[in-house]
């Protein structure tokens, strides 16, 4: 399983805590990266320590690193004065850091960075002459020079290129509802994205190879526990990519690395999902993903794997309405039967399921908005599309509001299929939930290039629309009306 969330669980069960995992980064332990960045702001003064502590080796970088994925304004600050670092691997990865929060008032520091930081690295084999931190710092720019992408029609779902290859089988006897798909490849929880697909089946059943292919890796990240060992099967030898089965049990492994495996041979059976003394429920996680060995196996999802087998999807999403206006940064709702101005976020629930009484924790792909009003142009984005790569799991915050966050929202709609409430406004409009997309908002005092109102006093419609894998449509509006303070324009 991919998630920070089980890690931090997993600590948590056996009976450590943040002071535990604080004392393990120290040491180098990614495991404990993991629980910390779970953990989040509250532990931003902590990871700053052991960032300016001479003292603390590769737990400085480290620090660096997790700061820029926590991406709170304090850690902004942090990582700002270690820009100036003696060390360059903390420079660079300060500047990375930098990137992703994505604060255009960090621009000066980067281009100075990214203009004279001397540190050379001249490859041992290539002898190439390689400015690393500048690299990094130049990344970190183009990051925060992304402009706005605005959509010429919101209407349609944007245009989706199919992953290569044939339709693959069901891990499971039966077809798609034997499968029992609880968890899906976009659904968003408190600190990540899934980006895989959960088959809820009973301890022991056989788990059968999807495609056939070559056994590429076995790995864990967590080798204390039996229930988190996984292996890769790479349809193509060598290419680095390929399925990802997480949740089988090891001591029920009838392959080797290297191995040739049929479609449909049987892999294993599914572990006995037990956490300490808690018992979780039994499954197979299954997603295809691109992977790189190191100390730890690195792996990112390529795409939603149901893409690749035959389902049935006969029901559109919901859009729950009326949405919410909240001022930015803010989730105290405004009143929206009033006249409304300023730095503004739309709040849109949504939930999906692929047929009726389906028990799930779906999301949808693809989201877009469009704020209109007649004899006006449009303002269309692109909020999401999950159905590809998902650069960063770990990155959820700016677009979702968390389980707690969303409760005031959500407590009067039905709790299954379950509702995720989106900040539809916090987008750049490119489809990817990026920790720069917070700043964004719907700013009803903004300017056009000709210096007049972009949405002048009058009655607007906000329109979200949202489409699951199969390409089933919601759509959903609401009313409002702008007045702002310089009614003049």
């Amino acid at each position: 399983m991919s998630c920070s969330a089980v890690t931090f669980l997993l600590a948590i069960l056996a009976g450590q805590g943040v002071e535990d995992a604080l004392r393990r980064f120290r040491a180098a332990d990614w495991e404990a990266y993991d629980e910390l960045v779970f953990v989040g702001e509250p532990v931003v003064p902590q990871l700053s320590e052991i960032l300016a502590d001479p003292e603390a080796g590769n737990a400085r970088w480290m620090a660096a690193k997790a700061l820029g994925q926590i991406g709170s304004a304090e850690c902004a600050l942090v990582l700002l004065g270690a820009l100036d670092d003696p060390w360059f691997q903390v420079r660079r990865l300060a500047a990375e850091g930098l990137g992703f929060i994505g604060d255009p008032g960090l621009r000066t520091a980067l281009e100075e960075l990214a203009a004279n930081d001397p540190y050379l690295y001249l490859h041992p084999d290539t002898g190439e002459r390689m400015y690393l931190v500048r690299d990094a710092a130049r990344k970190a720019l183009s990051r925060l020079l992304e402009e706005e992408v605005f959509l010429q029609d919101a209407s349609r779902c944007p245009a989706f290129e199919q992953p290569p290859g044939e339709r693959v089988k069901w891990p499971f006897p039966g077809r798609f509802k034997e499968q029992k798909l609880w968890n899906n490849y976009q659904q968003p929880t408190d600190d990540y994205v899934h980006a895989a697909l959960d088959l809820i089946q009973e301890a022991g059943t056989e788990v059968r190879a999807v495609e056939s292919g070559t056994v590429a890796l076995i790995a864990t990240n967590y080798p204390e526990w039996k229930t988190h060992h996984f292996f890769v099967v790479e349809p193509v030898a060598e290419s680095g990519e390929g399925w990802c089965y997480t949740h089988v049990d090891p001591e029920t492994y009838a392959f080797e690395v290297g191995d040739l495996v049929e479609q449909g041979q049987i892999l294993g059976r599914v572990v006995d999902f037990s956490l300490g003394e808690r018992d979780g429920s039994d499954h197979l996680h299954l997603n295809y993903v691109s992977f790189e060995r190191g100390d730890k196996v690195n792996l990112q999802s390529l795409y939603d794997p149901l893409v690749r087998f035959s389902f049935e999807d006969d029901r559109p999403p919901t859009i729950h309405t009326p949405f919410w206006l909240v001022e930015e940064g803010s989730l105290d709702p405004v009143d929206a039967e009033r006249p409304v101005s300023g730095k503004l976020d739309v709040l849109v629930a949504i939930s999906d399921n692929a047929y009726r009484d389906q028990a799930c924790n779906w999301m949808v792909p693809a989201v877009t908005i469009e704020i209109k009003r007649k004899g006006h142009s449009s303002w269309r984005k692109l909020v999401l599309d999950q159905r590809g790569p998902i650069p960063s799991e770990r990155t959820v915050r700016p677009l979702y509001l968390s389980h707690e966050e969303r409760q005031p929202f959500v407590s009067k709609l039905p709790p299954w299929p379950r509702p995720y409430v989106l900040k539809a406004t916090n987008t750049d409009g490119d489809g990817i939930i990026e920790l720069a997309d917070e700043r964004q908002c719907w700013d009803t005092t903004s300017l056009d290039d000709n210096g007049k109102r972009r949405f002048p006093d009058g009655r607007y419609t906000i329109v979200v629309r949202a489409w699951d894998l199969a390409g089933n449509r919601a759509e959903a509006s609401m009313r409002v009306v702008v007045k702002n303070p310089d009614s003049r324009r």
